[in-house]
C-alpha cells in the first residue's frame, strides 16, 4: 500500500470528499459532482440519512468511480484524534478499490486522514491460504503534499515492517530469526551497523539477568545492537532506544493462564518496535547518531528453566532475587540496559516493552504508561505523544514504591509481592541498573496489541509508539 501525491485529475476507484458538519451539500464540493449525484446527496441531508457527522460516510456508486462524503463533524471541533477516527472509518468504503484519492480540507489534517485509512487497511494474511484480494493498492491525495507524503509512506511502511513481526508465530520467529531480521535490515542501509551477543558471549560477560530468562529456551538468548550514524554532530553522544524481545513468553514456572497465554507472540513488541524505528530512521536519512539494543529471549518452561527464588547477577554486578519468573522483560531489559550505558555512553535512553498488563489496569488499552526522572524527556515524549496523537501518561517513580524493589538476601527482587502499582515498580526496577544516563521508559502492555479493532489498527500488533519515538528523537 502506497501514499502518492498527483497534481493532475487523476482516474481512481473511489473519490473521498471530506465534509464539515452540514444541512447541505457545501458549494465548493459540488465540483467534484454532476447535478445527479448533487441531488441524490442533498436528498440523503433532507431525510437525515446523512449529515456529515464526524466519521459518518455516504457512498455514490458511478460506473467506474465511487465517490464517498466523509463526516468530519464540526469544524471548531475537530482534533488530530477525530480526524485519525475518520481517516479509519474509509477502510470501509475504500476496501475493494485499488486506487482512492482524497481531497485534503485543511493542510493541518488532511494528511492524517489518508495516514488513518493506510493504517487501518493493514491485514496480516501471512498464513491464510485463501488470500484477501480486495485490498486497497494507492491512496492519492494533491502535489502541495509531496514532501509529507513521502516522510508518512516511511512511517507508514515502517509501521507495517513491525506489525508484521509482531504478529507472526513464534514458531517462525524464536530469538534467532528476529536476530536475522535485525542482520537483514541491516544490510539494506550502509548506515547501519549491526552486532549480536550471543548465548556464550553473554554467559562470560556476566549477563545473568537475560540468562535467567532464556535459560530454559534452546534458542537464544541474544543482545542485538544496531548503530545508525549519518552525519552527526561532532562531539554529541549518542541517543539510545531500547527494546524487550520475547518472542514468546509462557510465564515460566509461574505459568500465564489460559485466556492470557495465547498471545503471548506479541511479547517481542518492543524488539520489533526499535527494528521498525531503525527502518524509518534510515529510509528517512534522518541526521544523527542513535544505537538501538534489543534482548531476545523466550521464556519457557523445562528442566534448564529458573526457578522462583534463584539468585542471578546481572551484568551491573547487582544481584536479583527471582520472586516471580513472569516479570521477565525486567530481567532482559537490566542486561541490555547496563550493557548500553557502559558501551556506548548515550546521552539519553528510551526503552520500548510490554513490561506489565498492571498498565492496562491504570490506563487501559489506548494510553501507554511513561515513567522518567529526566525532565527533558518528559517533555519532548508527552509533546511528540500529542502531535501524533498517541496518548501518553506519567507514572510517578514514587520513592517510596522504588524502596520496596530493595531484597534482603539479593540487592533486588524482580517482583515485590503486596505492592499493587505493578508498571511503577517495573520503571523502578529498570532505572537501577543505570548509573548516570536519563531514561525514559514506556509501558506498551496495553497499545502494543489490540484484541479488536480500533482507529487506525485491525485487530493485532497497533505499531503504537513508533511514530511518537521518532518525534521525540527529532526534538532530543
Amino acid at each position: 500500500m502506497q501514499l502518492k501525491t498527483s497534481s493532475k485529475q487523476t482516474k481512481a476507484d473511489l473519490l473521498v470528499l471530506p465534509l464539515y458538519k452540514a444541512k447541505t451539500l457545501p458549494k465548493e464540493l459540488k465540483k467534484h459532482l454532476s447535478k445527479s449525484q448533487q441531488e441524490e446527496i442533498n436528498s440523503a441531508f433532507k431525510r437525515k440519512i446523512f449529515d456529515a457527522d464526524l466519521g459518518k460516510t455516504l457512498t455514490l456508486h458511478g460506473k467506474t468511480t465511487s465517490i464517498t462524503l466523509l463526516g468530519l463533524g464540526e469544524k471548531k471541533k475537530l482534533n488530530l484524534h477525530k480526524v485519525k477516527k475518520a481517516g479509519s472509518a474509509l477502510a470501509c468504503p475504500a476496501k475493494k478499490t485499488k486506487a482512492c484519492v482524497v481531497s485534503i480540507p485543511d493542510k493541518e489534517h488532511g494528511l492524517w486522514l489518508a495516514t488513518a485509512l493506510l493504517l487501518k487497511s493493514y491485514k496480516f494474511q501471512k498464513h491464510l491460504s485463501k488470500k484477501d484480494k480486495d485490498q486497497i493498492k494507492t491512496v492519492i491525495i494533491p502535489e502541495n503534499f509531496k514532501k509529507e507524503a513521502t516522510e508518512f509512506s516511511t512511517l507508514i511502511e515502517s509501521i507495517y515492517f513491525a506489525r508484521d513481526l509482531i504478529n507472526s508465530t513464534s514458531n517462525e520467529i524464536g530469538p534467532k530469526t528476529l536476530m536475522q531480521e535485525a542482520q537483514k535490515l541491516a544490510k539494506s542501509s550502509s548506515k547501519i551497523k549491526v552486532a549480536v551477543l550471543d548465548r556464550t558471549r553473554l554467559k562470560k560477560m556476566g549477563m545473568g539477568a537475560i540468562m535467567a530468562v532464556g535459560q530454559g529456551s534452546k534458542d537464544g538468548p541474544y543482545i542485538v545492537t544496531l548503530e545508525y550514524k549519518n552525519s552527526p554532530k561532532k562531539g554529541k553522544k549518542p541517543i539510545a532506544i531500547t527494546g524487550k524481545g520475547l518472542t514468546f513468553d509462557t510465564g515460566g514456572i509461574n505459568l500465564k493462564p489460559t485466556g492470557h497465554i495465547e498471545t503471548m507472540k506479541q511479547d517481542k513488541t518492543g524488539a520489533c518496535t526499535v527494528l521498525g524505528i531503525f527502518k524509518a530512521l534510515s529510509e528517512l536519512k534522518t541526521k544523527g547518531h542513535f544505537i538501538g539494543a534489543i534482548g531476545l529471549a523466550e521464556n519457557l518452561i523445562g528442566s534448564d528453566a529458573g526457578r522462583p527464588g534463584d539468585i542471578v547477577k546481572a551484568y551491573n554486578g547487582k544481584t536479583i532475587e527471582v520472586t516471580n519468573t513472569d516479570a521477565e522483560g525486567r530481567m532482559v531489559l537490566a542486561d541490555v540496559l547496563s550493557y548500553t550505558e557502559k558501551k556506548h555512553k548515550p546521552s539519553h535512553i528510551i526503552s520500548l516493552a510490554t513490561l506489565t498488563g498492571a498498565v492496562m489496569v491504570a490506563l487501559g488499552s489506548d494510553i501507554t504508561g511513561l515513567t522518567t526522572e529526566d525532565e527533558k524527556l518528559r517533555k519532548s515524549i508527552l509533546k511528540s505523544a500529542e502531535e501524533v496523537d498517541e496518548p501518553t501518561w506519567e507514572l510517578p517513580l514514587y520513592e517510596d514504591y522504588c524502596e520496596k524493589t530493595k531484597g534482603t538476601i539479593s540487592d533486588l527482587l524482580n517482583y515485590t509481592k503486596g505492592v499493587n502499582a505493578g508498571t511503577i515498580m517495573g520503571g523502578a526496577f529498570l532505572k537501577e541498573f543505570l548509573e548516570k544516563t536519563p531514561l525514559a521508559h514506556l509501558d506498551m502492555g496495553g497499545t502494543g496489541w489490540a484484541d479488536e479493532g480500533k482507529d487506525c489498527c485491525p485487530k493485532g500488533a497497533t505499531g503504537a509508539n513508533l511514530m511518537l519515538v521518532i518525534k521525540t528523537l527529532e526534538k532530543l
